[in-house]
C-alpha cells in the first residue's frame, strides 16, 4: 500500500517514519526547496515526548536541546518583574521537558527517515481527488495513485483547501500576530547567558534567548485584528516595539540572519479531519496556536500515532480496515486536541495582556508559581492526556 504525505514538517516526517515502519510505501512531497532550519524555541513535552521515544529520536533531541535556567518577565525597560526557575516547569512535567528549536525537531526527524522513503523537495500538489478506495494526486505533469493522502502542510494547508474547502471556514484567529527570526547581537547574547527573557507592555511581548555564540533568537506576539501581513514586516515591528529599551532594543537594531517569519496567531477547527482516503494531521488539521503550546508535540505525536494505527497487513488489504483505522485515530486524538485548543482560547488574554493591570497580575502569578509550595499549580498547564496518542490494538470491524 502506498501513502503520499504532503509536507515535510514535524507532522509529515513523523508520519513518514511511522508509516514506513508499519509496512507502507511512502512518498513525501514538500513545496520548499530544502529542509527548514531554525524556528523559534519550544518547550517540548507531552504526547510528542513519548512518541519521540517510541521512534528512537529522543536521545538526539536531548543532545540538541538548549539549557535554560530561568524565565524572566521584564518591563519595556528591561527591569525584571517576575522570575520562574525552569526546574519548576520540568518537575511539573515529570522531568519530560526539553527546550529546543523547532527546526531541530524537523532536522532530527529528517535524519531518522528510513532510506526507503521517497522525499521530494520543490514539489507542489496541484490537485487531490479522493475516492472510496484511494486518492489521485496531481503534481503538475505527473499523476500519482495512492491508497492514502496525508495532508501535513501546515496551518495554511493547500490540501485542506483543495479537499475540504477554503481556509476561512476553519481558521480561527485569536487576535494576535507573531514574528520570529535570528540575529547576531553580542550585547544581547552577553546579557542573556542561560536566561529566557520576555519583555512585556500592554498589547505586546517579545521573547529573546541565546542559541550559541553571539546569535540570539527572538519571537514576538502582539495584538492585531487584521488577517494579513504588512508589506514590510520588520519595519512594522520596529515601529511597534520602538519604545522598548531593554534587551529587545539591540536585537531589533541588528539585521536578521535569516528570513523573518510572520503570521497571524490562529487555531484550526474542523468538524472532521477525513474525507475518503485523505486525512489531515498536525497544524493542517488541529493547530492549537503558540498561545496554547505543545503544537510541535501534538504534530509529532499525531504523525506517529497515525502510522501506528495503519499497520499494513491483511486487516487493511481490502480497504475497509484503512477507513476503520482512520476513524479510530481521529476518535482517540480529537478530545485531546480540543482540550488543548480550549485552553489556548482561555489563555490568550494572559499570553499578551492588553492592560497594565493584567500585565501586573500575570507577573504576580508567575512569581507565585516560582514558590516551591505553589509550583504544583503548573502541573495542570503542562499536563495533557497522552493516552489518545498511544499505540492501541486494531479496531474490530463488523
Amino acid at each position: 500500500m502506498r501513502a503520499v504525505i504532503c509536507g515535510a514538517g514535524i507532522a509529515g516526517l513523523a508520519a513518514a517514519i511511522a508509516l514506513h515502519r508499519s509496512g507502507w510505501q511512502v512518498t513525501v512531497l514538500e513545496h520548499a526547496p530544502r529542509l527548514r532550519d531554525g524556528g523559534y524555541m519550544i518547550d517540548f513535552f507531552g504526547p510528542g515526548f513519548d512518541a519521540a521515544e517510541r521512534i528512537g529520536i529522543l536521545d538526539t533531541l536531548r543532545a540538541r536541546s538548549h539549557s535554560v535556567d530561568v524565565i524572566d518577565w521584564a518591563d519595556p525597560d528591561g527591569h525584571v518583574r517576575a522570575r520562574l526557575h525552569y526546574d519548576r516547569m520540568r518537575d511539573a512535567a515529570g522531568g519530560k521537558l526539553i527546550s529546543l528549536l523547532r527546526g531541530d525537531v524537523e532536522r532530527t526527524l529528517f535524519e531518522a527517515l528510513p532510506s526507503g522513503v521517497d522525499l521530494r523537495f520543490s514539489t507542489t500538489v496541484t490537485g487531490a481527488h479522493p475516492r472510496a478506495d484511494g486518492v489521485t494526486v496531481d503534481l503538475g505533469g505527473e499523476r500519482v495513485e495512492a491508497d492514502l493522502l496525508v495532508g501535513a502542510d501546515g496551518i495554511h494547508s493547500g490540501i485542506r483547501a483543495q479537499v475540504f474547502g477554503p481556509e476561512e471556514r476553519f481558521l480561527r484567529p485569536l487576535g494576535l500576530h507573531t514574528a520570529a527570526w535570528f540575529a547576531d547581537s553580542p550585547p544581547a547574547a552577553t546579557a542573556l547567558s542561560e536566561r529566557f527573557v520576555i519583555e512585556s507592555a500592554p498589547g505586546k511581548m517579545a521573547g529573546v534567548y541565546g542559541v550559541g555564540g553571539d546569535r540570539v533568537a527572538t519571537f514576538l506576539a502582539f495584538t492585531e485584528t487584521t488577517t494579513h501581513a504588512p508589506a514590510d514586516p520588520l519595519g512594522a515591528i520596529r515601529r511597534r516595539y520602538g519604545d522598548m529599551s531593554g534587551i529587545v532594543r539591540p536585537v531589533l537594531a541588528a539585521e536578521p540572519v535569516d528570513e523573518v517569519y510572520y503570521d497571524l496567531v490562529a487555531q484550526v477547527v474542523m468538524p472532521t479531519w477525513r474525507s475518503g482516503r485523505v486525512i489531515l494531521i498536525g497544524d493542517a488539521a488541529y493547530a492549537v496556536s503558540l498561545v496554547a503550546g505543545q503544537g510541535a508535540s501534538l504534530a509529532l505525536a499525531g504523525g506517529v500515532a497515525l502510522g501506528e494505527a495503519l499497520v499494513a497487513d491483511a486487516a487493511l488489504a481490502d480497504g475497509d480496515g484503512i477507513d476503520a483505522a482512520l476513524a479510530a485515530f481521529e476518535e482517540r486524538v480529537r478530545p485531546v486536541v480540543e482540550e488543548k485548543q480550549a485552553g489556548g482560547r482561555r489563555t490568550v488574554k494572559w499570553f499578551v495582556p492588553r492592560t497594565k493591570a493584567r500585565v501586573a497580575l500575570r507577573n504576580l502569578s508567575m512569581r507565585a508559581a516560582d514558590l516551591p509550595i505553589l509550583a504544583r499549580l503548573l502541573s495542570p498547564a503542562l499536563a495533557l492526556d497522552t493516552k489518545g496518542f498511544a499505540p492501541v490494538s486494531r479496531p474490530e470491524r463488523g
